[in-house]
């Protein structure tokens, strides 16, 4: 991977790298990724210092982890977590914070850099992979994003999440989009 990517690209591609680390050491827990992100800061593998973009995706990666991942295992259709490629899932991983958690990007400029980098670094499926389950976190991104003090959801909001689960989800979701909440994302005990 060059410098033909933007810089903030190639950060988040330090990120990426970090969150696959952290994969294969079974460190992938909120307190690993911490912990390996701050190790990198100090020793690292690159010839470069963790830029501080790296940092900051880490850190917001670990802190709302559950939630990235349920929103991912939400969304992945028949695509269990443990079943796609690390690389694919630390791509997936960082964009999703930027969609949920980062107001300074816009969700199409985060599933576009997931793209070029799952271009750079994965399979050839992996991008239309990567764009059609971070397209569905995009679109439901209010819902998704919602804390504990304003979770409570507009009509247009439950129908919109009523409209896009998939029939292949389990009985479990669909009756929890029914209610208006993702019963995987449980947003009662997530901060």
């Amino acid at each position: 991977m060059g410098h033909k990517l933007p810089r903030r690209t190639r950060e988040r591609v330090r990120a990426v790298d970090v969150l696959y680390e952290a994969h294969v050491r079974g460190w992938d827990t909120p307190e690993g990724i911490f912990s390996l992100a701050q190790l990198r800061q100090d020793e690292t593998t690159a010839q470069t210092p963790l830029p501080a973009y790296a940092v900051e995706i880490l850190e917001g990666v670990a802190e709302h982890l559950e939630r990235i991942d349920a929103a991912l295992a939400t969304y992945s259709k028949a695509w269990p977590l443990q079943r796609m490629p690390e690389v694919d899932l630390a791509i997936m991983r960082v964009a999703a914070w930027e969609i949920l958690f980062n107001p300074d990007v816009e969700g199409a400029v985060a599933i576009t850099a997931a793209m070029q980098i799952a271009e750079e670094r994965s399979t050839d499926e992996s991008p239309k992979f990567i764009n059609g389950l971070l397209g569905a976190i995009n679109d439901m991104k209010d819902a998704l994003s919602k804390t504990e003090s304003d979770q409570t959801l507009s009509g247009e909001a439950i129908a919109k999440l009523e409209s896009s689960v998939p029939q292949s989800f389990d009985t479990a979701a669909k009756t929890a989009a029914a209610g208006g909440v993702l019963e995987q994302i449980d947003l009662d005990t997530l901060e």
